[in-house]
């Protein structure tokens, strides 16, 4: 009995662990009560995920969602999502990739051919964190964890701002976490 128990655990582990990286974007978007402190508010620019409910959201003009059509579908890229978020003296994107797979990911993510700058304090969050400076203005702390990768993005420079992505950073992944452990919505 115990050579054929292994591989049904296995096969149900290994479903159960799919499921859960396979979560609603939906599931993971912070309401403005839980951004990090000195973030006010938040929206959804765009979001295109099958799995979410709405599945649709466009509140920033039809240019957003023709780029969500043209990222999702594109390199194992299932679903997409931009928040904006608010906070006293600049602000700051989110975005929100899906993948079906980790493999899918690949390695280029988080990187940019002009970064010049790094940043030794990233903070801990997703499997895997990396830091990239773009036209010498737009900071970003992008992070994988499971089949996603989240990158927050701030167009302010300066150590607070870094400080605050960061912190954004944290609450994005917290609630990552969250709903994994908690599975999908039903």
């Amino acid at each position: 009995m115990k050579p054929t128990l292994f591989p049904v655990l296995a096969l149900l582990f290994l479903h159960s662990a799919s499921q859960a990286e396979q979560i609603p974007i939906t599931d993971i978007l912070p309401p403005a009560a839980d951004l990090a402190p000195g973030w006010s508010s938040n929206r959804v620019v765009v979001l295109l995920d099958p799995l979410s409910s709405p599945t649709v959201i466009t509140n920033e003009g039809p240019g957003w969602f023709k780029a969500a059509q043209n990222v999702v579908g594109a390199n194992g890229c299932e679903a997409y999502a931009v928040l904006r978020c608010f906070r006293a003296g600049g602000g700051g994107l989110v975005w929100i990739h899906r993948y079906r797979s980790k493999d899918a990911i690949g390695e280029d993510w988080g990187r940019d051919k002009e970064n010049k700058m790094q940043f030794k304090d990233l903070p801990k969050v997703g499997e895997e964190v990396r830091f990239y400076q773009r036209n010498g203005v737009h900071n970003n702390i992008a992070f994988r964890r499971g089949c996603y990768v989240i990158d927050v993005e701030s167009g302010s420079i300066g150590p607070e701002v870094l400080e605050h992505l960061s912190k954004l950073a944290k609450v994005l992944d917290n609630l990552l976490i969250k709903a994994a452990q908690s599975g999908p919505a039903k």
